[in-house]
């Protein structure tokens, strides 16, 4: 069995890459939703970042076509819901969105293919002399889906998110299984 990542900010670039807009290498801060990176989508139109369009597609909320960065986040958090996805339906929009990221800025791309390490998402603090690292849920899909175009040209790339998911997601197909074959009473 793989060791456990360990996710120390000090090693960004080194044993991993943090997609996060406060990583430290380039690559982990473009690849981030909060990223100025105009995307372009032919069912919602344009967007001047995943992270505005993200928060759009709840809030249906113009302004938000606009945004980037934490300005998206805090615009789109103050706004009402008005439109709730099916959670598959919703990932598989974004996943269209980094997809439309990654082909309308092909020198983030052209980095994501070259590069190998673990990719990760995470945000990490000090408390006083005490250094706590926070892995957001529900990220998992966004690390998958770059690894999964990554890997397509470039198969010695690290794919542990998109193995992880694969296994969870037969792990629970199994116990469906299981459930479907045992009697009500």
């Amino acid at each position: 069995m793989a060791e456990k990542l360990v996710l120390d900010p000090a090693m960004d670039g080194t044993t991993h890459i943090n997609i996060y807009s406060q990583g430290k290498t380039w690559l982990g801060r473009e690849t981030s939703n909060f990223s100025h990176r105009p995307i372009t989508l032919n069912e919602h139109g344009s967007f001047a970042s995943v992270e505005g369009y993200w928060y759009w597609l709840g809030r249906q909320d113009d302004r938000l076509r606009h945004l980037y960065g934490f300005k998206a986040k805090e615009l789109g958090r103050s706004l009402p819901v008005l439109k709730k996805w099916h959670p598959d339906k919703f990932q598989s929009l974004i996943c269209e969105a980094l997809t439309a990221k990654l082909e309308g800025h092909p020198d983030i791309k052209q980095a994501l293919i070259q590069s190998t390490l673990p990719l990760t998402h995470y945000y990490s603090k000090y408390y006083g002399d005490k250094l706590v690292v926070t892995e957001p849920a529900g990220s998992d899909f966004i690390l998958a889906h770059f690894e999964a175009i990554r890997h397509e040209h470039n198969p010695q790339a690290d794919c542990s998110t998109m193995n992880k998911l694969a296994q969870r997601k037969e792990q629970a197909q199994a116990s469906e299984s299981e459930g479907s074959q045992m009697g009500l009473f």
